[in-house]
């Protein structure tokens, strides 16, 4: 009984149902990752529109500067354009206060050349010609202004300096106040490249190159230039005969370019080749931007790009020899074409500037001083060691030659000469002298005059003051100093005779009436 007892228990656990398990855990939702393209794309559209807004505020903003006619405006478009900084913009917004409170401490002369410079560079502002590249030069002017007329004693006219370490050179010219002078800056650092050229090909001592002075001097000169009409340039930013600034001269710009060829083959800095060939663009562009004028034979190079029709064979002789020196030292295929036009149009002129006695300054004008003519001469032999040209070797020793000859004279017979009538004195001159003309008589010297007189025929007035003979001698001395002297004898016959006076007709008319009535 007990076991089927438990074998009754055993099928009743058997069949019983199973314990009941626990429900699992339901996962949290994973929330959806949203497509964040169309929100980036959103950013991107406002950030560029931003963009676009910025920069059409700036655009607005250099133009309304640009538009401008004064100093202030030209220095913020400038720093708006990224020319200068703002640190420069405000030093120079410095500079230009500063000039203007000094004028007004200044008196007379002072003030005047003072109030010229401050008024060229508001007039360039006001032309919109005050551009970034012509900030420097205009602002170096300026400061030197402000500071010399504040200080300086008073110079002479033409008087020239540097200031400080800067080895750009100033000149006075009255009326304009202290003006930066680029010819004379660049002819400077253009012997200090030649020596060290010449140093480098002869390998001497005796001809040492500066090598810190010349670095110093090209690089400084070279910030000093302005972009003209897609050139580099260097102007002058005062009014000078017909021009008014800024004007540029081919003189300038040729000595430049070879200062810098030179100083590249010497030295080997390519920069400087760089802006030698930047600047030729003055030789390619006719005036008033640049300095090329159709000459027969090919293109004359103008000392002042104002005046087209003025020839100055000593600028003119100094472009073809820097166009020359700069094609030959960068290989430049542009300086080498701009060199043979000039020099085909020089080699057919040069004899036009030869007096036969002395050289001419500029075509069918004046003739030369002495220091022009020497430098005229200095030209023609540096063209006739490079190439050879029998025009320029045959003129070039002409000119030489004529330093060393005196003054030609000749007098022409005096007619008939009567005492205490007006008496000619004519003559002529073969050069420019100094002239002193004497007449003495018996009774001593009785006439003398001292004359500065060009070359030609001149006449003096002389009465002689009784009978006689007179010794006339003349003496006269060109600009290199030899002197010529002519005398001659001239004999002076008694006065005309005074006629005796005839009765009038009255008198005639009296005398018939009284015969009649007798």
């Amino acid at each position: 009984m007990r076991r089927l007892a438990l074998v009754a228990l055993a099928l009743l656990a058997g069949c019983a149902p199973p314990a009941a398990r626990p429900a699992p855990t339901p996962l949290a939702p994973v929330p959806a990752v949203p497509d964040d393209r169309g929100a980036r794309d959103v950013a991107y559209a406002n950030a560029r529109r931003a963009q676009a807004e910025a920069a059409a505020r700036l655009r607005a903003a250099i133009a309304q500067a640009r538009r401008s006619p004064t100093v202030f405006g030209a220095l913020r478009a400038a720093r708006l354009t990224g020319r200068i900084t703002p640190a420069a913009e405000a030093r120079l917004r410095g500079d230009w206060a500063r000039a203007n409170a000094t004028l007004w401490t200044l008196a007379g002369v002072r003030r005047s050349e003072l109030a010229y410079v401050i008024g060229a560079v508001s007039s360039l502002a006001a032309q919109r010609a005050l551009t970034a590249g012509r900030i420097a030069p205009a602002f170096l002017i300026l400061r030197t202004n402000t500071t010399f007329w504040a200080r300086a004693p008073m110079p002479a006219s033409g008087y020239r300096t540097t200031f400080g370490r800067d080895p750009a050179i100033f000149q006075y010219y009255p009326g304009h106040g202290m003006q930066l002078q680029p010819l004379a800056s660049w002819g400077k650092a253009n012997a200090l490249a030649g020596a060290c050229l010449k140093a480098l090909r002869t390998g001497s001592r005796k001809h040492p190159c500066r090598h810190a002075a010349l670095t110093a001097t090209l690089d400084r000169l070279s910030a000093l230039a302005a972009t003209r009409s897609g050139y580099t340039a260097w102007e002058y930013y005062f009014a000078y005969g017909t021009g008014t600034p800024p004007w540029v001269s081919g003189m300038t710009q040729a000595t430049a370019a070879q200062a810098l060829a030179r100083g590249y083959r010497a030295l080997g800095e390519e920069r400087w080749r760089r802006t030698a060939l930047r600047a030729l663009g003055a030789f390619e562009q006719p005036p008033p931007l640049g300095v090329s004028v159709p000459a027969p034979g090919g293109n004359q190079y103008l000392l002042y790009s104002f005046a087209p029709g003025y020839r100055v064979i000593n600028a003119d002789l100094q472009a073809v020899l820097g166009l020359r020196d700069t094609a030959t030292l960068t290989h430049s295929a542009v300086a080498r074409r701009l060199f043979r036009r000039g020099d085909r149009a020089a080699r057919r002129a040069v004899a036009g500037f030869d007096t036969g006695a002395w050289s001419l300054y500029s075509a069918r004008g004046a003739e030369s001083t002495l220091d022009y003519h020497v430098l005229t001469a200095s030209f023609l032999k540096g063209l006739c060691e490079r190439l050879q040209a029998k025009v320029y070797c045959r003129t070039g020793a002409r000119f030489k030659r004529y330093e060393k000859e005196p003054t030609k004279i000749a007098v022409a017979p005096v007619r008939k000469p009567r005492a205490f009538s007006a008496t000619r004195l004519a003559f002529t001159l073969s050069k420019i002298s100094a002239v002193k003309v004497t007449v003495r008589g018996t009774r001593g010297l009785g006439f003398s005059r001292e004359l500065q007189l060009p070359r030609g025929r001149h006449m003096l007035a002389w009465n002689p003051p009784g009978r006689g003979r007179y010794r006339l001698r003349i003496e006269a001395r060109g600009p290199s100093g030899p002197a010529g002297v002519v005398q001659t004898t001239i004999r002076v016959t008694r006065p005309m005779p005074r006629h005796k006076k005839k009765h009038g007709r009255h008198h005639d008319d009296a005398k018939r009436r009284a015969a009649n009535t007798a």
